[in-house]
């Protein structure tokens, strides 16, 4: 009964996984000054122009250390998601999954002004129109509400996991 909690929290936490590399990958692109190659159509050449422009410009203040703990946030969601394929418990890999991740959004946001500061700053009238909250991902109202998903789903892995683990101690009696 528990496939029905699984399989959504199994392809949120894959989801993360995407989302989590992407950013590491595209912040160490910014940092090395990577830049790829950009040959072939001209409409294709300045659209590739304009999506690493756009990149430069978030990532712009990124470091190695946001490298990092995107990259291993991205990893310990992965294994997360594995272990809850092999129905063996995830929470606590999802729990250091989700530290790192906080803990890169809370770094971010010392950085850039104060995390007190921005938590007093979210307009909770925002969360009314989810459209301008997706359309802005850099905004603090749009962080926030991934940080609310992550946890929904990290609800989600725990009650699997205590499902499963009293399903497996009374199988054992």
């Amino acid at each position: 009964m528990t496939f029905i909690l699984r399989w959504p929290a199994i392809l949120v936490l894959l989801a993360l996984v995407l989302l989590c590399f992407a950013g590491a990958l595209g912040a160490a692109g910014v940092i090395a000054d990577f830049q790829a190659p950009a040959s072939g159509v001209s409409q294709v050449d300045g659209q590739v122009v304009e999506a690493q422009a756009a990149a430069a410009q978030s990532a712009a203040g990124a470091s190695w250390l946001d490298v990092g703990l995107l990259a291993g946030a991205g990893l310990f969601f992965l294994v997360a998601a594995v272990r809850l394929m092999r129905r063996t418990q995830g929470f606590w890999v999802w729990l250091l999954g989700f530290a790192l991740f906080g803990g890169r959004w809370a770094w971010q946001q010392q950085q850039s002004g104060g995390l007190v500061a921005t938590v007093q700053g979210i307009d909770v009238s925002a969360y009314t129109q989810p459209q301008a909250v997706i359309a802005d991902i850099g905004s603090p109202e749009s962080q926030i509400a991934l940080l609310a998903i992550i946890l929904i789903v990290g609800l989600f892995v725990f009650i699997v996991d205590a499902a499963d683990r009293a399903y497996w101690d009374k199988q054992g009696a």
